[in-house]
């Protein structure tokens, strides 16, 4: 049997030539329905009840080193920490931000209300920079730890848990 587009050689019942891609012109066989071996309505799922119940595997999921630091710098100091699995960090960095937030506010209080000048100016120096140093950790130590977090569940296939030391 040859092509009648292109010449070439087929093999018979091709359908469709090899060179070219061209219709020989035979149609191709209807398909023929196989009857089923079992009936649908007996066709049930045996379990012998030796097998022992495995859990479907669920896909953990990655933390995202970056959305760990944004929450840090543009939501609450604390829940980048949150985000990435450690929230008994992330709570105490939320506190201690508010504790140096606080001071730095009530030196403000403290100057406008009693006039003491001292105080009040040291006041908002401890808390501020106080502030900003507990800042700038939350936000390095929030990347670090999602970071931490994905290469233990890479390590284990599983996240860390509470008595994991990661």
């Amino acid at each position: 049997m040859y092509c009648n587009n292109c010449g070439a050689n087929l093999p018979e019942g091709t359908r469709f030539c090899t060179n070219c891609g061209a219709d020989s012109g035979i149609a191709a066989k209807p398909l023929q329905a196989q009857p089923a071996s079992v009936p649908p309505q007996q066709a049930t799922l045996q379990y012998s009840g030796t097998q022992p119940y495995s859990p479907p595997q669920i896909p953990y999921k990655e933390k995202e080193p970056i959305l760990a630091l944004l929450l840090s710098w543009f939501v609450i100091m604390g829940s980048g920490h949150m985000y990435a699995g450690k929230a008994g960090k992330g709570v105490g960095l939320l506190f201690g931000g508010m504790a140096c937030v606080g001071m730095t506010y009530g030196g403000f209080f403290i100057l406008f209300d009693y006039s003491s000048l001292g105080i009040a100016i040291t006041l908002m120096v401890i808390g501020g920079f106080g502030a900003l140093i507990i800042a700038l950790y939350a936000h390095i130590d929030a990347f670090r730890t999602a970071n931490k977090y994905n290469l233990f569940l890479r390590t284990n296939g599983r996240p860390p848990s509470p008595k994991d030391n990661w």
